[in-house]
């Protein structure tokens, strides 16, 4: 529509057809939300008006939160025309505060959103500036602290404060207009005056204006930061959904069981048709008290068999109190992936080894917990100690097209965390080893390959010109490995053989003679085949 014509939506409730929303020449004609639409059409006859869709807009608005996480990873909608975003730790990356709020609105305006944004050190000081300052700046932002804070809100209305139409009326009739005025009055005054007010000395009434007081105390308290405000975090979308219910409440765990599993037919069904395959479930458990019960499970392979999900939530069903009953079930699968086609047995029946494997570790993960589950992934570094890296169980897998090649040479099966260092007796200047001792024990090699070189990376190095200052040492398994100094140095790695048929990975670091700075070549064992 465009913003030459006055333009409102509007929708039907109990009090007739009321204003939800209206352009800013409709504005500009003195129309405002919540004024009835005759009266609307009566000040301002070519008026034009649509049936608001809820639902839709519920819809938008959460795309948008979603859309806003570039300002914050925290954010979430806020009634039905806002989103709050907490933006701690991400100004620094706009060049400040000011230009994070300019940015802001500047890229919602090129959508064509017409939006205010406050900053404050809490959510409901922001929502108070954002929503009721009187400025004509599209960016309102108060000073940090709890002095200041409370010196941008006191010229707001107590309305500001998000209180319930009846309680800001009230509080007007007790001259109480602005929230600076209760800022200055002393706290145990307000539920005196609140029930001076009241015309009931009954215990309920008593209670009530009691309650009323501690609203209003409260919602001063989290727009000043005295009391905190937990706020719930906006989700990842659904990939997909499926949802059952009964007339009757399900009582029994046999038949919460016998449900949950249709339920999980189908949402693969649907994982399928979609092409899709989840990596975590999310099971919705609604109670006919109203409470609501939960149980989730990672999957370590994307998937869509309705019984692998079924085998990760029996555990879990067990232990659930289905208490008055359960109304209804949601299964929802909040992380998927493309579900690739691919051969389901070797020839004579059976899963495949690498999806055996999986299933093995999902339900390790969901019987130990997620955090205690692992997988290595491969990094792109050369060297052996940082060629893989520990990610939790969810984390997408890395694109092997995207890791280096191969390396040239045998790798072990085992890797010591960190390198063990050893005597080596060696012919120079680049000899393998003939004699070595390890722990104590010493080995007369038979055979031995190599070597194979692996050069220092040069460019850490250079992150870190100086070398006597210490650097991180990640071995990808959470240890330490080799002092910093020594990744400075060459090393020649061989695989050794000893007369007893044990195979042993060793390398020795640095070369004789000048080339390498740092002294004489030291020889470290790093793996066992």
């Amino acid at each position: 529509m465009p913003d030459d014509k006055p333009f409102a939506l509007v929708t039907g409730g109990a009090q007739g057809i009321r204003i939800t929303a209206v352009n800013i020449r409709a504005a500009r004609e003195g129309l405002r939300v919540g004024m009835s639409l005759a009266d609307a059409r009566a000040a301002v006859p070519s008026l034009i008006s649509h049936p608001a869709e809820a639902e839709r807009d519920a819809q938008a608005l959460e795309r948008l939160a979603l859309w806003l996480g570039r300002y914050g990873p925290s954010r979430n909608v806020e009634g039905c025309d806002g989103v709050w975003i907490d933006t701690t730790g991400v100004a620094h990356l706009f060049s400040g505060e000011a230009a994070l709020l300019e940015n802001l609105v500047r890229r919602l305006s090129g959508f064509g959103i017409t939006a205010r944004a406050g900053l404050a050190d809490t959510p409901g000081a922001a929502y108070a500036l954002a929503r009721f300052a009187t400025t004509r700046r599209r960016t309102v932002m108060a000073p940090a602290g709890e002095a200041q804070t409370a010196a941008a809100l006191a010229g707001l209305p107590v309305a500001a404060l998000r209180l319930s139409q009846e309680t800001a009326v009230l509080l007007k009739r007790l001259g109480l207009a602005r929230i600076g005025q209760l800022v200055e009055l002393p706290r145990t005054s307000l539920e005196r005056r609140f029930s001076s007010e009241s015309s009931s000395r009954s215990r309920a009434g008593q209670a009530k204006t009691k309650a009323l007081a501690d609203a209003v105390l409260l919602r001063l308290d989290q727009a000043l930061g005295r009391q905190a405000e937990p706020r719930a975090a906006l989700g990842d979308p659904l990939v997909l959904s499926e949802r059952r219910s009964w007339g009757e409440p399900l009582i029994s765990s046999e038949a919460l069981v016998s449900e949950v599993g249709t339920l999980a037919g189908d949402l693969s069904r649907a994982l399928k048709a979609a092409g899709l395959g989840a990596r975590r479930i999310v099971l919705h458990l609604y109670r006919a008290d109203g409470t609501i019960a939960h149980a989730e499970a990672g999957l370590a392979r994307a998937s869509a068999e309705a019984t692998h999900f079924m085998q990760l939530l029996e555990s879990k069903l067990a232990v659930i109190d289905a208490g008055f009953g359960i109304d209804v079930a949601v299964l929802d699968a909040v992380l998927a992936e493309p579900l690739d086609a691919e051969q389901a047995t070797l020839g004579r029946g059976g899963a495949i080894p690498e999806q055996a494997i999986a299933a093995l570790v999902d339900r390790l993960a969901n019987r130990l917990g997620a955090k205690n589950v692992f997988r290595l992934a491969p990094r792109a570094s050369h060297l052996p100690e940082r060629a893989t890296v520990r990610t939790v169980l969810l984390a997408p897998i890395a694109d092997p097209a995207a890791m280096p090649g191969s390396p040239p040479g045998e790798r072990p099966f085992l890797l010591l965390s960190p390198p063990e260092p050893i005597s080596a007796m060696a012919e120079v200047p680049d000899g393998p080893p003939l004699r070595f001792t390890w722990r104590r024990v010493a080995y007369a090699v038979v055979k031995a390959a190599g070597p194979e070189r692996i050069a220092p990376e040069w460019w850490r190095h250079l992150a870190h010109p100086d070398a006597d200052a210490p650097t991180p040492a990640d071995d990808g398994l959470g240890g330490d490995t080799l002092d910093p100094a020594a990744r400075e140095k060459t090393r020649d790695y061989y695989v050794a053989e000893t007369s007893d048929g044990a195979r042993f990975w060793m390398y020795r670091e640095g070369f004789y003679g000048a080339a390498d700075a740092g002294g004489a070549p030291r020889w470290f064992l790093h793996g066992l085949f």
